[in-house]
């Protein structure tokens, strides 16, 4: 008998550009890499050259998540490995997904802003500007250095300054990079946050809704 073929959804197209960075989740461990090409309903083309992986500990069919931002919001879907090449370069065919969701903080209203803070991790503390947040999480841009374009799924803190010399510090993890010129824009979700830390949240944007 002839092999099934399963009607393609084209309402769940990737409308991302080939270049944008991807963060492929394993069992084992997080890989940053960029979407370099795609067959709609057959295949992607990830390059992972940059993460300096080990491909041949990929297994083919190995299920995998993966996460990239679009329009300010991260989605992500599931996949599996088709293939890996090792040369030219380090890039893994995945299966196209058969389903894209927003996972972000779209379950709490987004609110645009511009506030500025600092953003540390492991020993660095730089400038950065809020420019959306919700009770879950934010989006951070920040002049680009490179020790922030591995930063995918660690754990950092932001600094939000309030009163006459107060600050506020939350902690976060990074769910999404992404390079723009000379800036690079970090999606950050909040790891729980106890009540007061809530209160003055609430009190610096007045908009959110815990």
């Amino acid at each position: 008998m002839g092999q099934t073929n399963h009607p393609i959804d084209f309402s769940q197209r990737l409308f991302i550009e080939l270049g944008t960075a991807l963060l492929i989740e394993t069992g084992k461990k997080a890989l940053s890499s960029k979407l370099i090409g795609m067959k709609v309903g057959a295949y992607l083309i990830v390059d992972v050259s940059g993460a300096e992986p080990d491909t041949a500990a990929l297994s083919t069919e190995e299920m995998i998540q993966v996460r990239y931002v679009n329009q300010d919001d991260i989605f992500r879907f599931s996949s599996r490995i088709l293939m890996t090449l090792d040369q030219p370069d380090h890039l893994i065919f995945l299966h196209y997904p058969d389903k894209v969701e927003s996972c972000n903080i779209r379950s709490r209203k987004r609110v645009d802003c511009f506030m500025q803070i600092h953003v540390k991790s492991e020993g660095r503390r730089d400038p950065a500007v809020i420019t959306n947040i919700s009770a879950k999480g934010c989006l951070c841009s920040m002049d680009r250095f490179p020790s922030w374009e591995k930063i995918n799924g660690q754990k950092i803190e932001l600094l939000f300054p309030y009163g006459d010399s107060e600050l506020l510090t939350l902690s976060g993890e990074v769910k999404s990079t992404r390079i723009q010129g000379t800036r690079i824009k970090i999606g950050v979700q909040f790891i729980e946050m106890e009540g007061y830390s809530r209160s003055v949240l609430s009190t610096l944007v007045p908009a959110i809704r815990f």
